[in-house]
């Protein structure tokens, strides 16, 4: 019970830090996405799915990237920076980059996400949650529900503007969700089930 506490306590301490979190996969020596646009206080997570990969996104490497991130050659991680200074970074595989395991985040100033059509921001609650989560001012959108380590486990349209979605069929745990209008990410972030 205590290691739940605590596991919750830094979930939401480190909710509170950043505003969304976008995830990027591997896909044999390719990122996935190769290319992503967030926010400045936005989280990236970079997920090692399969084989001895690592993120370089080193000034050292790229002398004009805002500042470094990165970690060690290894297989079976994860990664996470929160990128607080606006601007274009570039990242690589280094074992992989001659195959063009290459990447670019592009982090803008700009701290208000929106929807263009109502100037609202679409809430989902409650979180943590049990059999059902709703999603309100998004109709029209679409949300997708990833588990921790990138795997696909949920997709739903969103019909109306106070729309239910039963979630009794994933199991407890931490995942990872966007809701996009169109081909656009427009909210992100982390989702607990008891």
């Amino acid at each position: 019970m205590r290691f739940k506490t605590l596991l919750f306590s830094f979930l939401f301490s480190y909710a509170a830090i950043s505003q969304n979190n976008h995830t990027i996969s591997n896909s044999g020596t390719s990122w996935v996405p190769s290319s992503l646009t967030i926010i400045v206080g936005d989280t990236v997570t970079w997920i090692n799915t399969g084989g001895s990969h690592n993120v370089n996104g080193t000034t050292v490497t790229f002398p004009t990237n805002p500042e470094g991130f990165g970690n060690s050659v290894g297989a079976g991680w994860t990664f996470q920076h929160v990128f607080t200074i606006a601007g274009t970074y570039n990242f690589q595989c280094d074992p992989h980059s001659g195959m063009g395991m290459t990447g670019t985040v592009t982090v803008q100033s700009n701290t208000t996400v929106v929807l263009s059509n109502n100037n609202v921001t679409p809430e989902i609650y409650p979180n943590p949650f049990y059999n059902d989560i709703t999603i309100r001012d998004c109709g029209g959108c679409q949300l997708i529900i990833y588990s921790i380590i990138g795997k696909l486990e949920l997709t739903e349209m969103i019909t109306n503007q106070n729309h239910q979605l039963m979630t009794d069929q994933l199991p407890e745990g931490v995942y990872l969700y966007e809701i996009i209008n169109g081909n656009k990410k427009i909210k992100s972030g982390k989702l607990v089930k008891h």
